[in-house]
């Protein structure tokens, strides 16, 4: 295996709380060459404190401070202070098994131009939904993937890794650091929803090499409270949302061997999360004066021709839910926002 530098980035806001089990875990790993670039980005607690005593325990640690400007511009920063072979991002919140740098490294060594980048499967952590058990978003032994394999896939599976929770994230992937240097790949810092999976997208665009998955859940994704992103609103996340699926799709329908399918999946996606970012405007605004004013644009965006031509397409493929879809269908956003709260009450 080769010993190449990996750079692992990590961004930090007021993270103390739980930063020291995640520096914990990389400190930890079987694979030792590395070096851990941690972002504070504007702390306001002691995270700042708690990230430069480790510093100062190990060189392999760099802390850099920044003004707050998102988790975008940390991780940029985190690029461009970088020196490693390959590039890792890992989120403070989260953990790693003792393994995962390793495993990639050794991925890349046994494929080498073929990957354009190595990715891993996902331990799904609810800290605050005891009904929901932690998942283990792996390739599904169904379709003939083996626990513990290493598999080099065609492009067009991103609809299926996406659909299975793998590819829009860049926390649980390695890539090859000179290329996002040399291309100016960044992360867009004008977005908070869909950013992760544009970064995705424009390496892909960039390195023509196949999708490397390793078949470990081997990050562990903490899902907190705080972090449903549905349920948090931004002025433009309905916008953003359009344009990242629209450019996944199109992305996707250049892709040597993509099925109907394929797109079929991205298009039930997409529905999903333009009425995640729809409902979290109805809710931002639901006390207001002017939620009459609500109301009819978000009657407008599910009786768009785009919106309805979609919708009509992934039923007939049966991508959605038969009461999601007669929601949908009646083109009354109050319809599907009252079906939609009966639907979460046993969740709590």
């Amino acid at each position: 295996m080769e010993n190449k530098l990996v750079s692992i980035i990590m961004p930090t806001f007021n993270g103390s709380v739980y930063i020291e089990k995640c520096i914990e875990t990389v400190l930890a790993q079987t694979y030792k060459n590395f070096e851990l670039i941690i972002i504070d980005d504007g702390s306001t607690d002691n995270t700042l404190s708690v990230c430069n005593s480790y510093a100062q325990k190990d060189n392999r640690i760099t802390v850099i401070k920044t003004d707050n400007c998102g988790v975008s511009s940390a991780r940029n920063a985190g690029i461009s202070a970088a020196g490693g072979e390959y590039v890792t991002f890992v989120d403070d919140d989260d953990y790693l098994e003792n393994a995962l740098i390793e495993k990639y490294v050794e991925a890349f060594s046994e494929w080498k131009d073929k990957a354009a980048f190595v990715t891993v499967g996902i331990v799904m952590q609810n800290e605050f939904n005891r009904n929901v058990e932690d998942k283990n978003l792996i390739l599904e032994s169904g379709y003939g993937y083996l626990l513990g394999e290493n598999y080099l896939l065609n492009r067009s599976v991103a609809s299926t890794l996406a659909w299975l929770k793998l590819f829009n994230f860049v926390t649980n992937k390695c890539y090859r650091l000179s290329k996002i240097i040399d291309k100016n790949i960044k992360f867009d810092s004008n977005v908070n929803v869909g950013e992760d999976l544009k970064f995705n997208l424009d390496y892909l665009l960039i390195d023509n090499g196949n999708i490397g998955m390793i078949n470990i859940p081997l990050y562990h994704y903490v899902k907190r409270k705080e972090d449903g992103l549905s349920l948090k609103y931004h002025e433009d996340n309905l916008k953003n949302t359009k344009e990242i699926y629209r450019y996944f799709i199109e992305w996707e329908s250049k892709q040597k061997g993509t099925t109907e399918d394929n797109i079929l999946v991205l298009k039930s996606m997409y529905i999903y999360d333009w009425t995640n970012r729809l409902t979290s405007e109805y809710t931002e605004h639901k006390g207001d004066r002017d939620l009459s004013l609500v109301r009819k644009k978000l009657n407008r965006e599910i009786r768009s021709k785009e919106f309805r031509t979609m919708l009509k397409e992934v039923h007939k493929a049966k991508k959605i839910s038969f009461v999601r879809y007669m929601c949908l269908r009646t083109g009354i956003y109050d319809i599907f926002y009252f079906a939609r709260i009966i639907y979460m009450l046993p969740k709590g």
